[in-house]
């Protein structure tokens, strides 16, 4: 109140100095942008392909009518605007399968409103009294469990409280071979919460590894310091038929299993330029020098994963790696600061006899040999699932079965076929403002 008080004053003021005489009315309150809208359910729609958000409109809160609602896939950096009858968003042509977070906003003609919280959906994911979950479950039938690893790929650890990196690989392991694997995949939704609340679905696919394994790859990394949830429906889901026995989900799979990130560590080791980069959240922290794999035992390249495995102290020797010519014979003990990436003997570490070549040249049996301080500081500051990648090193590439990291050497198109969902469908779309899809592309990992 006092500052319109003052406004008065000071223009009757100027008035006055100027010898005209001006009434000050009311002053007009700025038109309010709209309140957020509630989403009350994202449910799949009448295509394979398509999602229905369902919301109320906000509190009127005294502004103009709201003129449209807009929908984000991606937390709020891109909007699309909602087509349809009131109360319901229909996004089509999306990947099925695939895990959506969306956030709602209404536009009056102030502009764009607040975000509502995110809704999950999975289009083509299945509800009770659908084919997945029927409301009478056939007979004769038997229930199916499964376990489940946050950390599959040999990192070495199983705590859910332990903070990860973004290159591990969660999965499940069912208690008998699943006829319908395509129905387990729609009925697993995968999303992260970040530190302040924000959830978002994780792009990624199911990859079966045999009939009772399934391992989640996200499209490029988790993101860093955040929960991810991977919430199963597959309670009284039917999983398929093993001769006249129907697979039905146990009741213990109405759960959700959760893990969490660290920040995100992503090392990129360059073998032309001899050189070792460690990106925290995205941000070059660390440059260090490093000598790679000589001709004819080169440093392989791709994707690599640390685990658990450390030691402080370690004995390398000429033994190991079946080497007889004598003259290429050696015995290195008590190395300090060995951090394994594959167990057929790749380790970042230091190499007190090699500091004359830190940098310059490749001169190892295939580890990353490093100056100590710098060998300390990975050993240090790495954590299980951190992310280390190799390039331009002349070797091949790290086969699948090699380590935490040989998942991720699979192109994302063959990892794709091991999905039953997206092996039919191709993960290439992208929501338009119309609520339909237009190709888009998207680098490899």
């Amino acid at each position: 109140m006092w500052v319109r008080t003052f406004l008065r004053l000071a223009l009757a003021l100027a008035a006055g100095l100027s010898g005209t005489v001006l009434i000050v009315g009311p002053a007009v309150a700025a038109e309010p942008y709209p309140s957020a809208p509630t989403i009350t359910s994202v449910t799949p729609g009448s295509a394979a392909t398509e999602l229905q958000v369902i919301y109320t409109a906000p509190a009127a809160d005294g502004g103009s009518p709201i003129t449209s609602y807009q929908a984000s896939l991606d937390g709020g950096t891109n909007w699309y605007t909602c087509v349809g009858t009131a109360g319901v968003c229909p996004l089509g042509s999306l990947a099925r399968g695939r895990t959506y977070s969306v956030v709602l906003r209404a536009v009056n003609a102030s502009g764009a409103g607040e975000i509502s919280k995110a809704g999950i959906g999975i289009p083509a994911a299945s509800g009770s009294g659908s084919t997945d979950n029927p409301k009478v479950l056939p007979k004769p039938r038997v229930r199916v469990g499964a376990t489940f690893n946050a950390a599959s790929n040999d990192l070495g650890i199983t705590s859910p409280t332990m903070r990860l990196g973004v290159g591990t690989l969660p999965r499940l392991r069912f208690s008998r071979d699943i006829p319908n694997k395509a129905m387990v995949e729609r009925n697993l939704a995968v999303t992260a919460t970040s530190q302040v609340g924000v959830v978002l679905g994780v792009h990624g696919a199911w990859g079966w590894l045999d009939d009772r394994t399934a391992v989640f790859r996200p499209r490029t990394w988790w993101p860093g310091n955040s929960t991810i949830n991977i919430t199963s429906t597959l309670d009284n889901s039917v999983l398929g038929r093993s001769g006249r026995t129907y697979l039905v989900g146990s009741t213990a799979l109405a759960r959700t299993y959760t893990f969490l990130t660290g920040n995100s560590v992503v090392i990129k080791v360059d073998g032309a330029s001899y050189q070792m980069n460690v990106y925290i959240d995205g941000i070059k922290r660390k440059i260090f020098p490093v000598s790679l794999g000589t001709t004819g035992w080169e440093t392989r390249n791709g994707v690599k994963v640390i685990s658990v495995d450390k030691e402080p102290l370690h004995t390398y020797s000429s033994a190991a790696l079946a080497i007889t010519d004598p003259n290429d014979q050696y015995l290195l003990p008590d190395v300090p600061w060995n951090t394994r990436l594959t167990p057929t003997g790749e380790f970042m570490h230091s190499a007190p006899w090699a500091y004359w070549r830190i940098g310059k040249w490749n001169g190892s049996h295939g580890c990353t040999n490093m100056f100590e301080a710098d060998a300390k500081w990975i050993f240090d500051n790495t954590a299980p699932g951190d992310v280390v990648i190799y390039s331009k090193t002349g070797g091949s590439t790290v086969q699948p079965w090699n380590g935490p990291g040989g998942l991720w050497n699979i192109p994302w198109s063959s990892w794709l076929k091991k999905s039953a969902l997206h092996s039919a469908t191709p993960d290439t779309a992208t929501v338009t403002d119309a609520g339909t899809a237009t190709p888009a592309t998207s680098a490899g990992v």
